[in-house]
């Protein structure tokens, strides 16, 4: 029978990179190709052929862009894409679209995506995307999920490593960071299995993916 996946498998996922674990968005797509995505997205298209290998590459290839044209990306998010099985992976360095449903809800027709983040706040958002619409989501508290079926991976998200999910109060004054958690969580919705090595080597197809307005949360 096949361990059961928690937290524990995912603490060490960024190695080292704790700039990478401190400010990512990652969303799974399923059963579309990477340039498919991207052209769903209305990514803008960058050098024939860009191509960045790992993480820190694609960190280092995003930092260069706004460094060369800040003015862009007021109006446009760097994103690397590359398959893993039947899924799509997109990584964002510092950013959200993926948790942004008026970007992913129309790549979402007929297929199912997760994404989650992490920037400043310890929890980030968690969605799972079904056909077209929210099936669970939330933003900075996972006691308050959203959607139309909030209460599905309650008792994954319990065994993961999200904790007894009862009492918002009981750790009010020590909040851990859930990034192992939320990645435990997209493994079993997704069946997708990231591994430190997998994203150091990955292969990012990159593109620029046309913002919309951030969210409440993010504005204040």
């Amino acid at each position: 029978m096949q361990e059961f996946t928690t937290e524990a498998d995912y603490t060490d996922v960024f190695g080292t990179d704790d700039d990478f674990e401190e400010s990512h968005c990652f969303t799974y797509v399923q059963t579309v190709p990477p340039e498919e995505l991207l052209g769903e997205l209305k990514a803008l298209p960058v050098t024939a052929g860009t191509a960045v290998t790992g993480l820190s590459a694609l960190r280092e290839w995003t930092i260069e862009l706004y460094r060369l044209k800040d003015h862009v990306f007021e109006e446009v998010q760097p994103v690397g894409v590359v398959p893993v099985g039947d899924w799509t992976l997109m990584v964002e360095y510092n950013g959200f679209l993926g948790t942004e449903p008026e970007v992913m809800l129309p790549v979402t027709r007929g297929r199912t995506a997760v994404s989650h983040m992490a920037n400043v706040s310890p929890v980030g958002p968690f969605c799972w995307y079904a056909d077209g619409s929210v099936r669970m989501s939330y933003d900075e508290d996972p006691y308050c999920r959203e959607g139309s079926h909030p209460d599905d991976l309650l008792d994954i998200m319990r065994k993961v490593g999200f904790g007894p999910m009862e009492d918002p109060d009981a750790d009010e004054d020590e909040v851990k960071s859930l990034t192992p958690a939320k990645f435990a969580l997209a493994h079993h919705v997704t069946g997708v299995r990231l591994t430190r090595r997998l994203l150091e080597t990955a292969e990012f197809t990159c593109g620029l993916v046309p913002k919309r307005p951030a969210t409440s949360w993010l504005r204040a």
